[in-house]
């Protein structure tokens, strides 16, 4: 398993509970860091209630959050140590979601990432928020995001099945100790898990029907199953069809591992099958383009070289223009989460104030668009300018809006404009939490100076850039959709 280490530790005379997110020198991101801590829930015969967080600290060189005292342990013991309970916690799980918020849940990629689940040893469910989650996804590495949450993506379903089908797969992990999804020869061959009849897993045969069948049920009967519900609703299904069901694996000190399958023959024959089909698959993508794709590389390797080598010695595409022109070039790559962009024109060793916020935002946004295809920034500008819409849950606004660049002198000019962003900059307005089919943004009025002056070269580099005033003015509730509600209106 890929888990997060959790254990007991005293933080100024008081004992706490601590899960490690990541080592310390990774560098959070610090709109992370900002506002009021958003609330988690804990769940229990039938009833949530908010949970929340202290903080963050540094133990042993692991920077871990850490909140009073909770006998917690990872949801993905249901493979191994809690395995023998794993089907009550699963619907545990089913009855806590239906009840949250959707704006809590953050539901846009379709699934719940799996270190927002944590057991708690006295039959409680602990959900933590998706600011916690953005924070372990910050500082994990590829493999352990795609065990958290690329693994337990199905592509190709209804929509609104989505949650049914984690949940089930979820069942399925704890009795063979991976994912459905998880490798590779898997998702290449449709999805096609290997089925748990053949896996010798001794599981009750309605139980292992059951799991079966809905990780491979075709669209049709997934539309007649959730139809046009929330997700989180629709498992009023799974409920009702795992209510009688009976599971009787016995606890494992280790889950069981994938390459186990081989030494069973019905596996091992399915696995083989499936490794010449994934492979026929891939095959038959790329015939015909084998030759072609030879060339294009021959040609892209040479353009390269030699675009590199130009590169290097051509000017900036801001070469030429006047300075408030290249200034605002500036702001058009901020809002473009565009770093190269924004540095195009700054002179050697000029500081770029705003180079870590871009950069995390664009590794959030490309990571979150890799994994559950959508561009989770919306540039403020074109919002404006379409009439203020409602936007897809899970998005946000982020840029500078009603620019403005005013000289000073001949060298050195003031840019004022509005920034909007989904997080707070100051302690005096701190509230994080979304209204209900709403994201809350916060707007600032901020000024910077700009020195411009000619290069060596010829042309116009900035010199220094400065921070006059960062102003807070008010936040506001942009209506959001979901992507059901934007799937309806599209038809």
């Amino acid at each position: 398993m890929i888990t997060n280490e959790t254990f007991e530790y005293t933080i100024d005379d008081r004992l706490m509970r601590l899960i490690v997110i990541g080592d310390q020198s990774m560098e959070l991101p610090t709109y992370l860091l900002q506002g009021e801590k958003a609330h988690g829930y804990l769940y229990k015969d039938g009833t949530l209630s908010r949970w929340y967080w202290k903080g963050l600290t540094v133990v042993d060189g692991k920077r871990c959050i850490y909140f009073d005292p909770l006998e917690i342990f990872a949801f993905e013991q249901i493979a191994s140590t809690k395995r023998n309970h794993a089907l009550s916690l699963v619907r545990d799980l089913a009855s806590a979601l239906m009840g949250l918020p959707s704006s809590f849940l953050d539901l846009s990629s379709g699934i719940l990432p799996l270190w927002r689940v944590w057991g708690v040893e006295d039959g409680s469910l602990l959900i933590l928020p998706q600011d916690v989650a953005d924070l372990f996804a910050s500082c994990s590495d590829e493999q352990k995001r795609f065990y958290h949450l690329g693994a337990w993506v199905h592509h190709g379903i209804h929509a609104p099945f989505a949650l049914i089908d984690q949940l089930t797969a979820f069942l399925y992990f704890a009795a063979v100790g991976f994912a459905p999804f998880y490798d590779k020869d898997t998702r290449e061959d449709a999805f096609k898990a290997v089925p748990l009849a053949l896996c010798s897993v001794n599981l009750n045969k309605a139980t292992t029907s059951f799991i079966d069948k809905t990780l491979s049920l075709s669209l049709t009967k997934m539309r007649d199953v959730s139809g046009n519900l929330e997700s989180q609703k629709a498992l009023a299904f799974f409920l009702a069809q795992t209510e009688k069901l009976i599971w009787d694996l016995p606890m494992l000190k280790e889950p069981r591992k994938r390459e186990d399958l081989s030494a069973i023959p019905a596996c091992a024959s399915f696995l083989e099958g499936q490794k010449k089909r994934a492979g026929r698959n891939r095959f038959w993508r790329k015939k015909g383009w084998i030759v072609i794709t030879v060339a294009v590389s021959v040609i892209a390797v040479a353009w390269f070289t030699t675009s590199r080598i130009q590169t290097s010695l051509a000017p900036p595409y801001t070469a030429g223009m006047p300075p408030i022109t290249i200034i605002e070039e500036f702001y058009a790559g901020q809002n473009a989460l565009d770093l190269q962009k924004m540095e195009a024109s700054l002179a050697k060793k000029t500081k770029n104030p705003a180079s870590m916020e871009v950069t995390n935002l664009f590794v959030t946004r490309q990571t979150r668009q890799a994994y559950e295809g959508i561009n989770t920034q919306i540039d403020p500008n074109r919002w404006i300018n379409e009439g203020k819409p409602a936007i897809l849950e899970g998005t946000f606004l982020y840029g500078v809006a009603d620019l403005q660049v005013k000289p000073v002198d001949e060298r050195t000019f003031i840019a004022e404009g509005k920034l909007y962003t989904p997080y707070s900059y100051s302690n005096e307005e701190e509230v994080t939490e979304q209204a209900e089919k709403g994201m809350r943004i916060f707007t600032y009025q901020i000024e910077q100076q700009f020195t411009v002056e000619r290069g060596k070269r010829g042309w116009y580099e900035i010199t220094d850039i400065s921070s006059v005033s960062v102003q807070p003015l008010q936040s506001i509730v942009v209506p959001t959709y979901s992507r059901l509600e934007g799937s309806a209106q599209s038809q």
